[in-house]
């Protein structure tokens, strides 16, 4: 059963499988991505802790605990986290450890963690901010350890933004897709209720994303762009509404 349809402290919204967050900062989707379901499937292989950053309500932590994952979620919203936990059965719980913190400040250590999923969450920083922000994941990892980033493209609900970003990218910007005033992009009426904290969003697509890991000092495995058109009620997409991308810290 959907999430948000189980638990009366998750907020609802009309489109299945989006879930709006409590601090007004968007929405965790139910549907794992293939980036979060590989994440998942590999932390239950491995002995090391694995890190969920931005992690929600807990869609993908969740599953990692059922895979038999040590896993530490974090996220800025202390509530999201007491939701989490909440929902965790007891033999889930000893194997959970939560973690209120923000992007680029959170200290996740040095050499620690076997995998980090970071899924949908750069794009709410700056520029230096991201760069700083994978820079500290890249430390959290110990050597072999896979890092997986997911962040919106201006190709999903965004795509008003499309010619904008296009053009910056041929102008050489190097963060083509810093977007200022949410609301004269969005195109599905009433959505910008649920997305009315961020004063600015900085779009990304899987070059980008390539680029951050590469100077962070990790080895690109993969990147691309994600097919979210399981989400029919945001209108006619196109198969790239969302990017990622797996890196490896050399050993």
């Amino acid at each position: 059963m959907p999430e948000a349809a189980r638990n009366p402290a998750i907020p609802r919204f009309p489109v299945d499988g989006m879930v709006p967050t409590l601090n007004g900062t968007g929405f965790m989707f139910e549907v794992l991505d293939g980036y979060a379901e590989e994440w998942i499937h590999y932390a239950g292989r491995i002995a090391d802790p694995v890190l969920d950053v931005g992690c929600a309500y807990g869609v993908a932590t969740l599953e990692a605990l059922a895979s038999g994952a040590r896993v530490v979620a974090c996220d800025m919203e202390p509530r999201h986290l007491s939701i989490l936990a909440a929902q965790a059965t007891p033999s889930l719980r000893s194997r959970l450890t939560c973690l209120a913190a923000t992007l680029p400040e959170a200290d996740f250590g040095s050499e620690r963690f076997g995998a980090i999923l970071c899924s949908r969450v750069l794009h709410f920083l700056a520029g230096d901010d991201i760069d700083a922000a994978v820079a500290s994941m890249a430390r959290a990892l110990k050597p072999g350890g896979r890092l997986y980033l997911v962040a919106d493209t201006p190709y999903g609900i965004w795509r008003n933004f499309i010619p904008a970003f296009e053009a910056a990218r041929r102008a050489g910007e190097r963060w083509p897709g810093m977007m200022v005033g949410l609301q004269n992009y969005l195109p599905t009426p009433g959505i910008h209720r649920y997305i009315d904290r961020p004063a600015f969003m900085n779009l990304l697509d899987p070059e980008l994303l390539a680029r951050i890991c590469a100077d962070a000092g990790l080895r690109v495995r993969r990147a691309s762009f994600i097919n979210r058109t399981d989400f029919r009620g945001l209108g006619a997409l196109d198969g790239r509404e969302n990017a990622g991308v797996l890196a490896i810290k050399p050993e």
